[in-house]
């Protein structure tokens, strides 16, 4: 059972790394993303944020067309964030992770059988216990009153 049961814990552990890889592969494939989403949206926003405001000066109020502007900088900047939160593992990421829980099942399935055994030791020892009070007590087997003929029998003994 010992080296099953470090088979098993092997196998969770190394699903548990591969799990771990794929999501430091896409987490860091996300702050790429986001980096060069924020990097594009200061450069763009830098030079496009002139030239529109220029713009709607000429047609706009400064406060209209500042607005205006405004609306336009946070549209750009949540289709960058909406496409890095779609980065995803894809199906090894299913793979891996219903060997995880495979493992997982078996590694509980033999946790809860040393409990039992722990638990029916425990039960066997709390009844040879048991025995061995009520066999020093002399009530298990009239113990009491079989001493003095026990006694009597290796002091006859002795004295052959």
């Amino acid at each position: 059972m010992s080296d099953d049961f470090n088979a098993k814990m092997k196998l969770l552990i190394k699903s548990e790394k591969a799990m771990l890889s794929l999501e430091m592969r896409k987490k860091s494939r996300q702050t790429v993303w986001i980096a060069l989403a924020l990097l594009a949206v200061l450069v763009g926003l830098i030079t496009l944020n002139i030239a529109v405001y220029l713009y709607l000066e000429t047609m706009y109020t400064n406060l209209t067309a500042a607005v205006i502007l405004s609306g336009l900088n946070l549209f750009a900047a949540g289709v960058f964030f909406m496409i890095a939160s779609r980065q995803t593992t894809g199906a090894e990421s299913e793979a891996i992770e219903e060997i995880r829980n495979f493992a997982w099942a078996q590694v509980q399935t033999d946790i809860d059988d040393v409990k039992q055994n722990v638990t029916q030791f425990t039960d066997s020892i709390s009844k040879v216990k048991k025995g061995v009070d009520n066999f020093t007590s002399g009530d298990a087997f009239g113990l009491k009153k079989v001493i003095p003929i026990i006694t009597t029998l290796i002091d006859l003994n002795k004295r052959k």
